[in-house]
Protein backbone atom coordinates (compact mmCIF):
# COMPACT_ATOMS: atom_id res chain seq x y z
CA UNK A 1 0.00 0.00 0.00
CA UNK A 2 2.48 2.48 0.59
CA UNK A 3 4.07 1.53 -3.01
CA UNK A 4 0.74 2.65 -4.31
CA UNK A 5 0.41 5.77 -2.56
CA UNK A 6 3.91 6.54 -3.71
CA UNK A 7 3.34 6.18 -7.15
CA UNK A 8 -0.06 8.01 -7.09
CA UNK A 9 1.88 11.02 -5.58
CA UNK A 10 4.40 10.51 -8.03
CA UNK A 11 1.42 10.56 -10.66
CA UNK A 12 -0.09 13.25 -9.92
CA UNK A 13 3.00 15.34 -9.42
CA UNK A 14 5.03 14.89 -12.74
CA UNK A 15 2.48 16.05 -15.17
CA UNK A 16 1.77 19.11 -12.34
CA UNK A 17 5.78 19.90 -12.60
CA UNK A 18 5.23 19.39 -16.58
CA UNK A 19 2.38 22.10 -16.74
CA UNK A 20 4.23 24.16 -14.55
CA UNK A 21 7.32 24.74 -16.42
CA UNK A 22 5.45 24.84 -19.71
CA UNK A 23 3.56 27.65 -18.01
CA UNK A 24 6.88 29.41 -16.96
CA UNK A 25 8.40 29.29 -20.73
CA UNK A 26 5.32 30.59 -22.10
CA UNK A 27 5.41 33.44 -20.03
CA UNK A 28 8.83 34.03 -20.56
CA UNK A 29 8.00 34.07 -24.74
CA UNK A 30 8.20 37.45 -26.00
CA UNK A 31 5.00 38.76 -26.92
CA UNK A 32 4.95 38.94 -30.85
CA UNK A 33 6.09 35.23 -31.06
CA UNK A 34 2.40 34.62 -28.80
CA UNK A 35 0.66 36.80 -31.45
CA UNK A 36 -0.83 35.02 -33.78
CA UNK A 37 -1.80 36.24 -38.12
CA UNK A 38 0.00 39.30 -39.82
CA UNK A 39 3.93 40.09 -39.48
CA UNK A 40 6.12 42.81 -40.73
CA UNK A 41 4.95 44.58 -44.45
CA UNK A 42 1.60 42.29 -43.94
CA UNK A 43 0.56 44.10 -40.76
CA UNK A 44 1.25 47.36 -42.35
CA UNK A 45 -0.84 46.58 -45.02
CA UNK A 46 -4.01 45.82 -43.13
CA UNK A 47 -3.57 49.15 -41.21
CA UNK A 48 -3.57 51.19 -44.64
CA UNK A 49 -6.17 49.42 -45.54
CA UNK A 50 -8.49 49.96 -42.38
CA UNK A 51 -7.08 53.67 -42.27
CA UNK A 52 -8.01 53.91 -46.02
CA UNK A 53 -11.30 52.12 -45.30
CA UNK A 54 -12.04 54.92 -42.17
CA UNK A 55 -11.87 57.53 -44.38
CA UNK A 56 -14.20 56.52 -46.80
CA UNK A 57 -17.12 56.11 -44.06
CA UNK A 58 -15.82 59.39 -42.51
CA UNK A 59 -16.25 60.91 -45.88
CA UNK A 60 -18.97 59.04 -47.21
CA UNK A 61 -22.70 60.48 -48.17
CA UNK A 62 -24.62 57.81 -48.13
CA UNK A 63 -27.48 56.95 -50.24
CA UNK A 64 -29.88 54.52 -50.13
CA UNK A 65 -28.40 51.24 -50.78
CA UNK A 66 -25.35 52.30 -48.48
CA UNK A 67 -28.08 52.84 -45.89
CA UNK A 68 -29.88 49.38 -46.70
CA UNK A 69 -26.80 47.20 -45.96
CA UNK A 70 -24.61 49.89 -43.81
CA UNK A 71 -21.91 52.41 -44.40
CA UNK A 72 -19.70 50.18 -42.87
CA UNK A 73 -20.61 46.97 -44.85
CA UNK A 74 -20.73 48.68 -48.13
CA UNK A 75 -16.60 50.09 -47.80
CA UNK A 76 -15.80 46.69 -46.72
CA UNK A 77 -16.58 45.05 -49.24
CA UNK A 78 -14.88 47.50 -52.05
CA UNK A 79 -11.69 45.53 -53.60
CA UNK A 80 -8.81 46.56 -50.98
CA UNK A 81 -6.78 48.36 -53.57
CA UNK A 82 -9.72 49.80 -54.78
CA UNK A 83 -10.63 51.48 -51.27
CA UNK A 84 -6.74 52.40 -50.91
CA UNK A 85 -6.55 54.15 -54.19
CA UNK A 86 -10.05 55.48 -53.83
CA UNK A 87 -9.29 57.26 -50.41
CA UNK A 88 -6.34 58.64 -51.53
CA UNK A 89 -8.46 60.13 -54.66
CA UNK A 90 -10.89 61.66 -51.99
CA UNK A 91 -8.15 63.28 -49.78
CA UNK A 92 -6.71 64.98 -52.74
CA UNK A 93 -9.70 66.43 -54.39
CA UNK A 94 -10.70 67.73 -50.95
CA UNK A 95 -6.88 69.33 -51.00
CA UNK A 96 -7.75 70.70 -54.01
CA UNK A 97 -11.16 72.44 -53.25
CA UNK A 98 -13.57 69.93 -53.51
CA UNK A 99 -14.63 69.89 -50.33
CA UNK A 100 -17.65 67.42 -50.05
CA UNK A 101 -16.19 64.97 -52.60
CA UNK A 102 -17.33 61.36 -50.96
CA UNK A 103 -19.04 58.35 -52.07
CA UNK A 104 -22.34 58.17 -52.84
CA UNK A 105 -23.02 54.60 -53.49
CA UNK A 106 -20.71 51.54 -53.33
CA UNK A 107 -20.64 47.77 -52.87
CA UNK A 108 -24.25 46.59 -53.65
CA UNK A 109 -26.11 43.48 -54.23
CA UNK A 110 -27.99 42.05 -56.95
CA UNK A 111 -30.56 41.76 -54.70
CA UNK A 112 -31.02 44.90 -54.76
CA UNK A 113 -32.49 45.38 -58.43
CA UNK A 114 -30.57 49.13 -58.29
CA UNK A 115 -28.51 50.15 -61.66
CA UNK A 116 -29.03 50.26 -65.02
CA UNK A 117 -28.59 47.13 -66.38
CA UNK A 118 -31.10 44.62 -66.92
CA UNK A 119 -28.97 42.18 -65.72
CA UNK A 120 -27.76 43.40 -62.12
CA UNK A 121 -24.82 40.74 -62.20
CA UNK A 122 -23.30 43.16 -64.95
CA UNK A 123 -22.78 45.78 -62.39
CA UNK A 124 -19.25 46.05 -61.10
CA UNK A 125 -21.21 47.46 -58.07
CA UNK A 126 -22.18 43.54 -57.10
CA UNK A 127 -18.28 42.93 -57.12
CA UNK A 128 -16.91 45.94 -55.04
CA UNK A 129 -14.85 47.27 -58.22
CA UNK A 130 -17.08 50.16 -58.54
CA UNK A 131 -18.59 53.25 -56.67
CA UNK A 132 -20.87 56.48 -57.53
CA UNK A 133 -19.71 59.72 -55.88
CA UNK A 134 -21.18 62.35 -54.70
CA UNK A 135 -19.80 66.50 -54.45
CA UNK A 136 -18.07 66.32 -57.96
CA UNK A 137 -20.20 68.88 -59.18
CA UNK A 138 -22.80 68.89 -62.31
CA UNK A 139 -22.17 66.42 -65.75
CA UNK A 140 -20.10 68.92 -67.44
CA UNK A 141 -18.58 71.28 -65.07
CA UNK A 142 -15.08 72.30 -64.17
CA UNK A 143 -15.46 70.19 -60.72
CA UNK A 144 -16.44 66.93 -62.39
CA UNK A 145 -13.62 67.55 -65.09
CA UNK A 146 -10.93 67.96 -62.03
CA UNK A 147 -12.68 65.35 -60.45
CA UNK A 148 -11.48 62.59 -62.99
CA UNK A 149 -8.39 63.65 -63.61
CA UNK A 150 -7.24 63.55 -59.65
CA UNK A 151 -9.28 60.20 -59.84
CA UNK A 152 -7.10 59.45 -63.17
CA UNK A 153 -3.35 60.14 -61.26
CA UNK A 154 -4.86 57.72 -58.54
CA UNK A 155 -5.49 54.59 -60.78
CA UNK A 156 -9.08 55.00 -60.87
CA UNK A 157 -11.13 54.94 -64.36
CA UNK A 158 -14.57 57.17 -64.74
CA UNK A 159 -15.42 55.25 -68.20
CA UNK A 160 -18.20 57.29 -68.90
CA UNK A 161 -16.58 61.09 -68.84
CA UNK A 162 -17.29 64.20 -66.79
CA UNK A 163 -19.80 65.04 -69.75
CA UNK A 164 -21.88 62.10 -68.91
CA UNK A 165 -25.40 63.46 -67.68
CA UNK A 166 -26.42 60.00 -65.89
CA UNK A 167 -22.69 58.06 -65.53
CA UNK A 168 -20.45 61.02 -65.10
CA UNK A 169 -20.24 60.38 -61.51
CA UNK A 170 -19.40 56.63 -61.54
CA UNK A 171 -15.63 55.34 -61.36
CA UNK A 172 -14.49 52.17 -60.75
CA UNK A 173 -10.30 50.62 -60.75
CA UNK A 174 -10.63 48.45 -63.91
CA UNK A 175 -11.39 49.38 -67.66
CA UNK A 176 -13.76 46.23 -67.61
CA UNK A 177 -17.26 47.51 -68.85
CA UNK A 178 -19.87 44.75 -67.61
CA UNK A 179 -19.43 40.91 -65.87
CA UNK A 180 -20.31 39.10 -68.59
CA UNK A 181 -21.70 35.45 -68.08
CA UNK A 182 -18.29 34.33 -68.97
CA UNK A 183 -16.36 36.16 -66.43
CA UNK A 184 -14.48 34.22 -63.87
CA UNK A 185 -16.21 36.92 -61.16
CA UNK A 186 -19.38 35.56 -61.77
CA UNK A 187 -18.67 32.30 -59.77
CA UNK A 188 -17.92 34.32 -56.71
CA UNK A 189 -20.93 36.05 -55.63
CA UNK A 190 -24.73 34.73 -55.78
CA UNK A 191 -27.69 37.49 -55.70
CA UNK A 192 -27.44 38.32 -51.94
CA UNK A 193 -23.50 38.94 -51.92
CA UNK A 194 -20.14 37.59 -52.11
CA UNK A 195 -20.27 33.77 -51.89
CA UNK A 196 -16.27 33.91 -50.93
CA UNK A 197 -15.06 37.49 -50.11
CA UNK A 198 -11.89 37.05 -50.03
CA UNK A 199 -12.13 34.89 -53.16
CA UNK A 200 -14.08 38.01 -54.69
CA UNK A 201 -11.08 40.51 -53.88
CA UNK A 202 -7.97 37.54 -55.61
CA UNK A 203 -10.37 37.08 -58.99
CA UNK A 204 -10.99 40.72 -59.10
CA UNK A 205 -7.20 41.93 -58.82
CA UNK A 206 -7.09 40.22 -62.25
CA UNK A 207 -9.07 43.50 -63.98
CA UNK A 208 -7.66 46.00 -61.86
CA UNK A 209 -6.13 48.48 -64.41
CA UNK A 210 -2.60 50.26 -63.73
CA UNK A 211 -2.25 53.64 -62.72
CA UNK A 212 0.01 54.89 -66.11
CA UNK A 213 -2.97 53.39 -68.11
CA UNK A 214 -5.53 55.40 -66.17
CA UNK A 215 -3.65 58.59 -66.69
CA UNK A 216 -3.05 58.18 -70.21
CA UNK A 217 -6.71 57.97 -70.68
CA UNK A 218 -7.35 61.75 -69.01
CA UNK A 219 -3.85 62.84 -72.03
CA UNK A 220 -5.79 61.35 -74.74
CA UNK A 221 -9.23 63.27 -73.63
CA UNK A 222 -6.91 66.65 -73.76
CA UNK A 223 -5.89 65.98 -76.89
CA UNK A 224 -9.05 64.51 -78.51
CA UNK A 225 -11.54 67.40 -77.38
CA UNK A 226 -9.82 70.04 -78.99
CA UNK A 227 -9.59 68.17 -82.19
CA UNK A 228 -13.45 67.61 -82.04
CA UNK A 229 -14.22 71.07 -81.29
CA UNK A 230 -12.49 72.48 -84.32
CA UNK A 231 -13.39 70.08 -86.52
CA UNK A 232 -17.20 71.22 -85.04
CA UNK A 233 -16.29 74.67 -86.08
CA UNK A 234 -15.33 73.74 -89.61
CA UNK A 235 -18.11 71.33 -89.84
CA UNK A 236 -20.85 74.25 -88.59
CA UNK A 237 -18.30 76.74 -91.08
CA UNK A 238 -19.54 74.98 -93.96
CA UNK A 239 -22.67 74.52 -93.47
CA UNK A 240 -22.91 78.18 -93.00
CA UNK A 241 -21.26 78.53 -96.24
CA UNK A 242 -23.77 76.30 -97.80
CA UNK A 243 -26.84 77.66 -96.23
CA UNK A 244 -25.15 81.53 -97.97
CA UNK A 245 -25.15 79.64 -100.59
CA UNK A 246 -28.24 78.62 -100.84
CA UNK A 247 -29.76 81.65 -99.81
CA UNK A 248 -28.45 83.46 -102.72
CA UNK A 249 -29.37 81.37 -105.18
CA UNK A 250 -33.12 81.71 -103.97
CA UNK A 251 -33.18 85.49 -103.80
CA UNK A 252 -31.79 85.67 -107.86
CA UNK A 253 -34.44 82.76 -108.46
CA UNK A 254 -37.02 85.03 -107.24
CA UNK A 255 -35.90 88.47 -108.98
CA UNK A 256 -35.48 86.84 -112.40
CA UNK A 257 -39.07 84.83 -111.89
CA UNK A 258 -40.25 88.79 -110.62
CA UNK A 259 -38.40 90.18 -114.12
CA UNK A 260 -40.67 87.12 -116.30
CA UNK A 261 -43.84 88.22 -114.84
CA UNK A 262 -42.86 91.96 -115.45
CA UNK A 263 -42.17 91.34 -119.00
CA UNK A 264 -45.13 88.99 -119.32
CA UNK A 265 -47.87 91.66 -118.49
CA UNK A 266 -46.60 94.61 -120.28
CA UNK A 267 -46.25 92.15 -123.15
CA UNK A 268 -50.38 92.08 -123.00
CA UNK A 269 -51.22 95.45 -122.59
CA UNK A 270 -52.22 97.04 -126.26
CA UNK A 271 -49.72 98.81 -128.34
CA UNK A 272 -47.08 98.06 -126.20
CA UNK A 273 -44.13 95.76 -126.41
CA UNK A 274 -41.95 96.82 -124.43
CA UNK A 275 -39.42 93.98 -123.27
CA UNK A 276 -36.74 94.53 -120.62
CA UNK A 277 -33.40 95.81 -122.14
CA UNK A 278 -30.27 93.08 -120.89
CA UNK A 279 -29.29 96.34 -118.94
CA UNK A 280 -32.37 96.28 -117.09
CA UNK A 281 -32.31 92.35 -116.60
CA UNK A 282 -29.26 92.17 -115.70
CA UNK A 283 -29.43 94.36 -112.38
CA UNK A 284 -32.29 92.81 -111.63
CA UNK A 285 -30.31 89.76 -111.51
CA UNK A 286 -27.61 91.00 -109.73
CA UNK A 287 -25.98 88.59 -107.24
CA UNK A 288 -26.23 90.54 -103.98
CA UNK A 289 -23.14 91.28 -101.90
Amino acid sequence: MKYVKTLLLAGLSIPLALSCALADQISSLPTHELEMGCEGQSCEADTDLQQARDYLIKTARPGGTMVRQGPDLAIERLHPEFAKRLAAAIQAARNAGLDEAGIFSAYRPPVFGVGGFADKYYSLHAYGLAVDMYGIGRPGSPEAQQWHEIAAAHGIVCPYGYRSRVEWNHCQPTRLEAVKAENPLRETIAGSGPIDLERMFEVGSRFIANAESTIATVVAERIVRPVNVIRALVHARHQARNSQQAAISIRISSRISRATRLATRQSRLPGKTVQPTRAKLALLTKRPK
